[in-house]
């Protein structure tokens, strides 16, 4: 089954935020260090105005357009901008494992402080979980993790859905004690 994602419905809405591609207007310039420390080694150390360059460009618009005509039926992930009132405040998307993980989503977000608490990541990971079983049919299961000291987004996976299903030791480069706890939906 060919996977068809519908890039003509961005920017999408939820009821009180915006989703939309990384654009040239995309400003990022650093991390407060509060949402910093509960993001994955996904995003390198330092976070350098380089690397911002580089995450802009990769999930634009025409290179997320060019990745999904060139997938040849295989899934393609998603990134997008989450807008809060008209400003930047995060980011969510998913993306696919290669090899056996190949269809199983791994969803990820991270929300600027001012804005934690206020029900908008839940209200995100909800839209996405949505769209994602309308856009990737051959998904054959959805995971996200959280640090075990991230209780406001172990709360968002669990009000979104999400099961914990375990835990693991990870993420020794950033020399890290605690546990990751995984959950699927």
């Amino acid at each position: 089954m060919p996977i068809i994602l519908s890039l003509n419905q961005f920017p999408a809405k939820t009821d009180r935020c915006v989703l939309r591609f990384f654009d040239s207007k995309t400003s990022i310039t650093s991390f407060n260090p509060n949402v910093f420390r509960y993001l994955n080694n996904l995003f390198p150390r330092p976070y350098t105005t380089k690397d911002i360059e580089s995450w802009t460009n990769l999930n634009s618009f025409e290179t997320t357009r060019q990745r999904i005509e060139s997938a040849n039926d295989k899934p393609v992930g998603l990134s997008l901008c989450i807008e809060i009132d008209g400003k930047l405040s995060g980011s969510i998307g998913y993306r696919f494992g290669s090899d056996l993980s190949q269809r199983i989503m791994t969803v990820g977000y991270w929300l600027s402080e001012p804005v934690w608490g206020k029900g908008y990541a839940t209200e995100c990971v909800r839209w996405l979980l949505d769209f994602s079983v309308h856009e990737e049919p051959t998904s054959v299961g959805i995971e996200a993790g959280a640090f075990a000291t991230n209780h406001g987004s172990r709360r968002v996976l669990e009000k979104s859905g999400f099961v914990l299903d375990g835990s693991k030791v990870h993420d020794r480069k950033r020399k890290r004690s605690g546990v990751d706890c995984l959950f699927v939906g």
